[in-house]
């Protein structure tokens, strides 16, 4: 069954390919699965691996392919549209490299190679989603995609929160996963909420967010969620100020505000249950950082990706470091996402992880502010400020290692390589049309009439 669901894979890609190329008109319902695929791949078993290591202690299980991948392949090879500008690409190189070289310092080649194919898999969908990026249609597509995933995620969690979770991953598995992963879907709803972009289906989104946020009973997912809408709102103001974007505002602040008692007591519910003070530093997470700094300061070239845990335990830097015996402790990586990179990439890997993360969110924000009069411009505000949330909860979480994350922040990269392509040819565009006139102008002018020399 495992190779029948390979074949199938492997043969839908260019099948899709072909199907767009005579198919143009519909061409939207692949592009919206580039970014909905990403929420359900897991849950729904769309995924198959090759070579499979369900029993690693890492996050990476194999070499796997998905349904994912192949929509990207297709999508990639079959879209009609011009190629966007190199831009994050190399950033995305570096950091591949860095991951790809550390493989060579791993205890197990095999096992550690998983991570690079996860990275190459990624970069798929990063150029597949730079290119339909490149339309309108495109664009709206793949935002419709995330806040279709981000929908479904809100339902999966209001079903687990009357079944009596304290906590809901939705159909991702944990609460950390999916917080991770709403940031990079509220924020861009929020900011086409506030530019008046499709405005339904923003709305939409935007609610479904606040729901995820408030059940997942994060900490650190609900306070960045908060202050991510606000800066959102206060840069989308600052850009560029209308009268409607400011009663949208309030609109969005009454939803922030009519949030706030379900997250808060969400997180109540939790301290009650779970008897632990949510204000208080966490021990366990204070001797995973000792043991993961230990790491990178033994091994600074890194110990090889998908290998944290099976380090920290067999070379006993957990132990030293006073990481609990309990099962949950000792199978758990750091709850950083930098020091689990430094720790496994060594400082090739950090280094260039804070290139790529750092890049996206400058060029987004740029690339807002400078082509703020394109239509569209606005929502990559929220796209910025969705990394920069994604990247203020990698200091609290190791999720940005795990495909859901990467998927979807591969959908953030890609919006903004395409949309900055999209607005420079516009732009481009214009200022030919204009020179043209210019240069035309003369020739239209009247002659004066010329004088016959007797």
């Amino acid at each position: 069954m495992k190779w029948l669901a390979l074949a199938l894979f492997l043969l839908a890609g260019p099948a899709l390919m072909a199907w767009l190329r005579t198919n143009p008109p519909k061409a939207h319902w692949a592009w919206a699965a580039l970014s909905f695929l990403p929420f359900v791949i897991g849950p729904w078993h769309l995924s198959v691996a090759p070579y499979a290591t369900p029993g690693w202690s890492g996050y990476v299980k194999g070499w796997e392919v998905s349904l994912l991948d192949a929509v990207a392949f297709g999508v990639l090879f079959g879209t009609r549209s011009r190629w966007p500008r190199p831009a994050l690409f190399i950033p995305f190189l570096l950091y591949f490299l860095a991951a790809f070289l550390a493989v060579f310092q791993a205890r197990f080649f095999n096992l550690a190679l998983g991570y690079p194919v996860q990275l190459a898999r990624v970069g798929l969908v990063l150029a597949a989603v730079a290119r339909v990026s490149m339309m309108e249609r495109g664009e709206r597509a793949v935002m419709t995609g995330l806040i279709a995933g981000i929908s479904v995620q809100a339902l999966y969690a209001i079903a687990a929160r009357a079944g009596g979770a304290l906590q809901t991953g939705g159909s991702l598995g944990h609460q950390n996963l999916l917080g991770f992963v709403s940031h990079m879907v509220v924020m861009p709803a929020f900011a086409m909420l506030l530019a008046g972009r499709w405005p339904k289906t923003a709305l939409l989104g935007s609610i479904a967010g606040l729901i995820v946020v408030s059940l997942t009973a994060s900490r650190a997912t609900i306070a960045i969620a908060g202050a991510g809408l606000i800066l959102t709102l206060a840069l989308s103001l600052i850009v560029r100020m209308t009268g409607r974007k400011a009663g949208v505002a309030v609109l969005g602040l009454v939803l922030l505000g009519l949030s706030a008692p379900f997250a808060y007591s969400a997180l109540e519910r939790r301290a009650s249950v779970q008897k632990i003070n949510l204000i208080s530093e966490d021990t366990e997470r204070t001797a995973f950082a000792r043991a993961a700094k230990a790491i990178f300061a033994a091994k600074p070239l890194g110990i090889g990706p998908n290998h944290y845990v099976f380090i920290a335990n067999t070379e006993g830097y957990n132990e030293r470091a006073g990481v609990n015996w309990a099962f949950g402790n000792r199978n758990a990586n750091v709850h950083n996402s930098y020091l689990l990179i430094a720790a496994e990439s060594g400082w090739p890997g950090l280094i260039t992880v804070i290139i790529l993360i750092g890049s996206a969110i400058m060029l987004s924000i740029s690339t807002a502010v400078r082509f703020r009069r394109e239509p569209g411009a606005e929502v990559l505000i929220g796209v910025s400020v969705g990394l920069a949330a994604m990247a203020a909860h990698g200091f609290a979480e190791w999720m940005f290692m795990v495909f859901p994350v990467q998927y979807v922040f591969a959908c953030s990269l890609g919006l903004t390589i395409g949309m900055r392509s999209r607005f420079q040819i516009s732009q481009q565009s214009r200022l030919k049309q204009k020179q043209f006139v210019i240069r035309a102008l003369p020739d239209l002018a009247p002659r004066e009439p010329r004088q016959v020399l007797a």
